[in-house]
């Protein structure tokens, strides 16, 4: 049998007359499903269809039948992958693959950016450009189950200004915010210590289990991240309080307030209601991950163990909190007014021999 896993995906390997045949087995779980499909790969060679486009199928079949249930298996942003797929459908939905053009994906870019959203409000680049790295995924699917050849997608480019988000809270809206979490809402407030002492995501926050929470170390554990990898972060004492008053014989850390031993899914409502309590605009639950990140920053903490603490992929997200806030700016800035300083005391202390 020719087939071999490497890493968590199954692939093909084997020789006919002589010439050797391999390469991805896409949406194979198992060894048997790995099988059956290398079976029709050799089949294809034998009838010369190798190597060559099947038979067209249209966008929205492939979408449902193929990618779908390959993003939902695959990927830990699935569910955002629906709405995308939503969209496209109803651009490319009827269209065979075959005929999805780069002038077609042009016409998509320029009609997502021109067509205002449900609120009436211009649609955000970072929006569109997320539409477009999933297009693109699908045909990229595509190729792999020889629908395709190439991808349209490599010839367009993303929409241009896309700004990051940088929103981040101030100490005293941190305080107006903690001081929101009362009464019916003051589940919320474990939540938010939690945000902001350790960077963790949402969805990191509300998986946590007991099992990963090591109080004799002072350990947090993150076995699923949005990188899929794991870490381990570091507890304060606050965070430490935190969540050792809060131990319970549930196996989740965060519950849900009525039922103590289901697990915590949605805070929606009282985040809003939080929010409007301390008069606090523009403000996202992840944003407190990024206060989090920009604070480390202005202690001097280095771009890498800023990475290892919130789980950046890359060491250039976590740099470009460096200078983030306005005190990072003003230190940095008042460092140059100083530098001429610097330089002259240094060269006085070279000459009487002092260092």
């Amino acid at each position: 049998m020719a087939v071999k896993k490497r890493g968590a995906h199954w692939h093909y390997d084997f020789s006919i007359n002589k010439r050797r045949y391999r390469g991805p087995l896409p949406g194979a779980t198992t060894k048997q499903q790995a099988a059956k499909m290398e079976a029709q790969v050799r089949l294809s060679v034998h009838e010369g269809r190798y190597g060559q486009p099947e038979k067209a199928t249209t966008f929205s079949a492939f979408v449902s039948e193929v990618y779908l249930p390959w993003s939902k298996l695959n990927k830990r942003s699935a569910r955002n992958d629906v709405g995308y797929c939503r969209v496209l459908c109803e651009s490319f939905g009827t269209r065979p693959l075959d005929e999805i053009t780069p002038f077609l994906i042009e016409q998509f870019k320029r009609k997502r950016t021109e067509s205002p959203t449900r609120n009436g409000n211009r649609r955000a680049a970072a929006t569109i450009n997320r539409e477009l790295a999933c297009l693109s995924k699908i045909l990229s699917l595509a190729i792999d189950h020889n629908l395709l050849t190439v991808n349209p997608c490599k010839r367009v480019k993303r929409v241009g200004g896309e700004v990051a988000r940088n929103r981040y809270l101030s100490l005293d809206e941190e305080t107006r915010l903690l001081a929101a979490c009362t009464g019916r809402i003051a589940h919320l407030r474990d939540l938010v210590v939690l945000a902001i002492q350790t960077g963790m995501r949402r969805g990191e926050i509300l998986g946590l289990q007991w099992a990963h929470v090591d109080f004799e170390r002072k350990v947090l554990y993150v076995h699923r991240s949005k990188s899929g990898k794991p870490r381990s972060i570091p507890m304060s004492d606050q965070v430490y309080q935190v969540l050792y008053g809060r131990e319970t014989s549930s196996t989740w850390v965060f519950t849900h307030p009525y039922h103590p031993t289901e697990r915590l899914t949605e805070f929606k409502r009282a985040w809003d209601t939080a929010c409007t309590r301390a008069s606090l605009t523009d403000l996202r639950f992840h944003d407190l991950r990024h206060t989090a990140a920009t604070r480390l920053a202005e202690c001097g903490v280095e771009a890498f163990t800023i990475a290892g603490i919130l789980g950046h992929s890359s060491i250039q997200t976590s740099a470009r909190y460096a200078h983030a806030s306005d005190a990072g700016k003003r230190r940095a800035v008042d460092f140059l007014a100083d530098y001429g300083k610097s330089v002259t005391k240094m060269a006085q202390n070279k000459k009487s021999g002092t260092f």
